[in-house]
């Protein structure tokens, strides 16, 4: 007799095909122990459209007709900063069924304005394009990573001084976990003379222990939306589908393994 650790098929394959998304993967699942009960939110971070630079020609047209649209594109990037926020707050409390507390509760902590007051917005800003030079992040959040060019993903994933910044802040907020979210639109696929592209966005939420360790890590992304860059609606309709998209992203975070046991 011999025991196989999997994780449940249909679980996963219902997973994968909900809600017209591409892809769904939980990088590391989380099962909250039974001594963590605070979880602070801190921020989700929305990063500017990261746009074609293939085929040259065909990506500059296209690219033309996107900065067009630059200024409304970044309003609706902040204003989704916010939903984002909230939503991810909200929905790990459902997932996680932990005491969870964001924007105004962690500004309530004793401890939390020394948090605040260090923070650097300055780290958000972005060179490149002056079209797009910032990443967004809800007032209600608090901004404690120590960006360079605004890049979340490379000091999140790879810099050894994320460790000490989240040990302080979950201090400062009484929480034995903390959460993080990070999304950017991503256009590739350019057809010819820039006539269209696809339009993707890509979503990363990392927990993170008392230590400043990483203990859970889920990404998904939507389906292409084919577009021609002239519309802000097209922009909208694909951050819209955050809500359906995290949803998935937060079950396959605490996708349980199953114990089968298989009888010769």
């Amino acid at each position: 007799m011999k025991i196989l650790r999997t994780l449940s098929v249909l679980s996963l394959a219902l997973l994968l095909n909900g809600c017209g998304n591409l892809r769904i993967k939980a990088y590391q699942t989380y099962q909250a122990p039974a001594d963590v009960k605070n979880l602070v939110v801190t921020g989700f971070y929305i990063a500017p459209p990261q746009l074609p630079t293939v085929p040259a020609g065909d990506a500059d047209a296209f690219n033309k007709k996107v900065e067009a649209l630059s200024e409304k594109i970044n309003a609706s990037l902040a204003t989704n900063s916010d939903r984002y926020y909230h939503s991810l707050a909200e929905g790990l409390q459902m997932q996680l069924n932990l005491n969870t507390i964001a924007g105004e509760d962690m500004a309530k902590k004793p401890r939390f304005d020394r948090v605040k007051q260090k923070e650097e917005r300055e780290l958000l800003k972005v060179e490149g394009n002056p079209k797009f030079p910032t990443v967004y992040l809800s007032e209600e959040a608090v901004q404690f990573l120590e960006l360079e060019n605004g890049d979340v993903k490379t000091f999140i994933e790879e810099s050894p001084r994320l460790r000490s910044a989240v040990r302080n802040v979950t201090k400062a907020a009484e929480c034995e976990l903390l959460a993080i979210g990070y999304a950017r639109l991503v256009i590739d696929k350019v057809t010819t003379y820039g006539a269209k592209a696809n339009l993707r966005l890509l979503a990363d939420i990392y927990l993170f222990d008392e230590k400043g360790e990483l203990v859970g890590h889920t990404y998904g992304e939507t389906e292409p939306h084919t577009f021609t860059g002239e519309y802000l609606g097209d922009f909208n309709d694909v951050l819209a589908s955050y809500t359906s998209l995290q949803a998935e992203m937060l079950t396959a975070l605490t996708l349980v393994e199953e114990e089968k046991v298989d009888e010769d």
